[in-house]
């Protein structure tokens, strides 16, 4: 029989989808003052949804199921724990008798009953990007909200990041900034970026005074830039071409003319690349990384003599090294530092042009993490931390010896923003601690710290959700330093209210998990009591420079089949069936999810088999030809694939595109449509295939966003579209 609720002043305000907010004034049999719920058309079983429409209000009527419903009292309770779980903060006005109310989007989602606020997540701590600096006395930040904001505070005033002060008018969520840096000559911000999240990549600068915003060059794409010690000129990389095509060139831009001097270009055998030129005291050259080659396992450094505009070739390019980078601070007008990972694992180097010889500084075991040269009592140290997913130990070196002076433990990931003397300004977090900026004082004796900044620990009780374990699992293959059966890193983030076992799901991210570093994503889905697990496979940073070039020319093989042992390991662990169990990732991190579900079972003569329930890929590439013909990052793909002249065969084979037929479980595609790291159509294209072979598969596009996803509404509809994806699979109602 018909069940109708009995109401008085009624508001109903529709929103998207199949959700419906009333506001009630009076409930009977119980009263409720100015109280807003919402009804969805997604409702247990038992309940058939009718809209229905009666002067000038919209009710829902629920048709009982005699079956599951033993008096009034139980069936009214259970709509309002339905309501609760499925609505929107109130919002909006009533505009009459025809109108539909417009209200903000909603902030909650809802997973096998549960109801997740997002409002803490998202908007609760919406700050990032923090760069200060003390030549300046300023903090610089981002705030996301309707729009993302720079702003600005006094390191020495109140450092409360709600009175921060706007710089400028430019909505930050449509475009890339990177590198934000103070140039205390003029007093103005620098940075590289775009202007609409296309990745071309230009040198801009900001007059925070005026809030007046200028694009200094025109070109394609810099790698990186740094001014001289009077911060009148600019020294920046500018890529001019790709591929084939590829040219690199040095210039020169007078800050006070913004006349522009092209100094060199680089050839074939040596191309410039990612990293920040360092100027040379007086003035004469810079030194700059390259890779020979165009190889991104034979990283280099080259000297540019400014004069003559000729270079020379630093370091030995038989040597494989990752990225090298260079110190800003010279030892003299002929000595610069470095850091290598040549012999093993990331270690700092001093290079003298002079006398052409190479000194290692550090002889760590374990990768360097943040470094910076300081001054105690008039003399240079030098700060600096090694870092892995398991530790991280706090040095101080004397320079130039590298003479170590002091090592403490530290219980989070360190990263120095600005140092001043012996005072150092530094991001502190780990993956049970979302964020902090100290203040170090570091003598010879010790270090003292001081929180300028941190989250509000009433903050931190709403979004601090999960519990990382540390684990290792087994995959297939053997280690041969030991001998023994390989044993992976992983963390695994437990739900302080884990869903009930016959519900409990895992997600596993596919690729760059494994990180001691804290993850709002991790927290959502703890949240919904889902476990997360965040392994390193072979290829992640970390563990030195043999690990990470595991999955070199490799990729989709063995380091996919770590993430199935991964799932197998922890299937077994917690007692989940496959089908629960999920992958995700974005970029790379989206191939190897889409590879995941599509694999054919058996690579590099490793057979492998299991049977995933999900995945959700963001801005992933399924096809590895087309995305080396079409990104901005080709030699990334034929260092981590292969060369698609050469290898098409193993190339194709290894995409996800050209085995659709295979895929297992159900697949969600997320993809910004201005991504130029990894264009769009690595999902349209699977997507189309998938369909072809009617397996189940959604694509939500992203318009105007890039490799990432930005912007607080943004924000909200990405997750809003996982658990919206994540129901639907769980429950049964995505069919093949």
């Amino acid at each position: 029989m018909p069940l109708a609720l009995i109401y008085s002043n009624l508001t109903p305000i529709t929103l998207a989808g199949d959700r419906v907010l009333v506001k009630y004034f009076t409930f009977w049999p119980f009263s409720f003052r100015h109280t807003l719920y919402c009804m969805s058309f997604r409702q247990p079983a038992g309940f058939n949804p009718i809209l229905i429409k009666e002067k000038t209000f919209r009710i829902l009527i629920f048709q009982q199921n005699y079956l599951y419903m033993k008096s009034l009292k139980y069936l009214i309770l259970s709509l309002l724990v339905i309501g609760m779980m499925s609505c929107s903060g109130e919002g909006g006005t009533t505009t009459g008798d025809a109108s539909t109310t417009e209200i903000d989007s909603s902030r909650m989602v809802s997973f096998k009953g549960r109801s997740i606020d997002l409002t803490p997540y998202v908007e609760g701590f919406p700050y990032s990007g923090f760069t200060p600096f003390y030549a300046a006395g300023k903090l610089y930040y981002m705030k996301s909200g309707a729009t993302t904001d720079l702003l600005e505070l006094d390191l020495d005033g109140d450092t409360d990041l709600t009175k921060g002060k706007k710089v400028s008018d430019i909505d930050y969520s449509t475009r890339n900034v990177w590198s934000i840096r103070y140039n205390k000559n003029d007093k103005q911000l620098y940075w590289t970026g775009d202007e609409k999240n296309d990745e071309i990549i230009n040198l801009t600068r900001l007059n925070p005074e005026t809030g007046e915003v200028t694009k200094l060059t025109d070109v394609p794409y810099i790698f990186g830039y740094r001014w001289n010690d009077t911060g009148d000129k600019v020294a920046y990389i500018a890529r001019l071409g790709d591929k084939a095509n590829r040219l690199g060139e040095l210039r020169i831009l007078d800050l006070k003319t913004d006349e522009e001097t092209k100094v060199i270009q680089d050839k074939a055998e040596m191309r410039y690349t990612w990293g920040t030129p360092s100027w040379q005291p007086n003035g004469k050259g810079l030194v700059v990384t390259a890779l020979k080659d165009a190889d991104r396992s034979f990283g280099n450094i080259v000297y540019i003599d400014l004069e003559s505009k000729t270079q020379r070739l630093v370091t030995d390019a038989s040597k494989r090294r990752s990225f090298p980078g260079i110190f800003k601070e010279w030892l003299d007008d002929y000595t610069f530092m470095y850091v290598s990972n040549e012999d093993g694992f990331s270690n700092i180097y001093s290079y003298n042009l002079a006398t052409e010889e190479s000194s290692q500084l550090t002889k760590f075991t374990t990768d360097l993490g943040t470094s910076e040269v300081i001054t105690i009592d008039g003399e240079k140290y030098m700060f600096a931390t090694t870092s892995s997913p398991i530790e991280t130990q706090i040095y101080l070196l004397e320079l130039p010896s590298g003479n170590v002076v002091m090592q403490k433990q530290s219980d989070a990931s360190l990263g120095v923003y600005d140092s001043d003397g012996n005072k150092m300004l530094v991001s502190a977090g780990s993956n049970a601690s979302m964020f902090r900026i100290d203040e170090m004082t570091v003598t010879k004796d010790g270090i003292a710290s001081e929180t300028k900044v941190d989250v509000p620990q009433a903050l931190k009780d709403k979004i601090y959700k999960a519990t990382p374990e540390r684990i290792t699992y087994p995959t297939f293959d053997t280690d041969p330093e030991t001998g023994e059966p390989r044993e992976l890193h992983a963390y695994l983030y437990k739900p302080e209210n884990p869903l009930p076992a016959e519900d409990q799901i895992v997600m596993i991210q596919s690729f760059y998990g494994g990180g001691n570093s804290f993850s709002t994503r991790y927290q959502i889905l703890a949240d919904a009591g889902i476990y997360v697990l965040s392994p390193s496979p072979r290829g992640s940073r970390g563990f030195g420079k043999d690990f990470a070039a595991l999955n070199d020319k490799d990729l989709g093989g063995n380091e996919i089949i770590d993430v199935f042992y991964a799932a197998k390991y922890i299937s077994e662990k917690l007692n989940i069936p496959p089908e629960n169990i999920g992958v995700f990732g974005g970029s790379h991190g989206g191939y190897a999810t889409m590879r995941c579900l599509t694999f054919p079972g058996e690579i590099n003569g490793n057979p492998v088999e299991f049977d995933w329930g999900f995945g959700l890929s963001h801005a992933g590439f399924s096809d590895i030809i087309h995305f080396y013909e079409n990104c901005n990052i080709p030699d990334w793909v034929t260092l981590e694939a292969g060369d698609p002249k050469t290898e098409a065969d193993k190339l194709n084979d290894r995409s996800p595109l050209y085995h659709a037929d295979k895929m297992k479980g159900h697949l969600l595609l997320t993809h910004g449509t201005n991504d130029s790291r990894v264009p769009i159509e690595g999902s349209t294209m699977m997507a189309d295939s998938l369909k072809k072979y009617n397996k189940p598969v959604k694509l939500v596009k992203f318009e105007g966003q890039g490799h990432g996803i930005k912007g607080l509404e943004n924000t909200v509809v990405f997750y809003q579209t996982w658990f919206d994806f994540l129901e639907e699979v769980t429950s049964g109602e995505l069919k093949n």
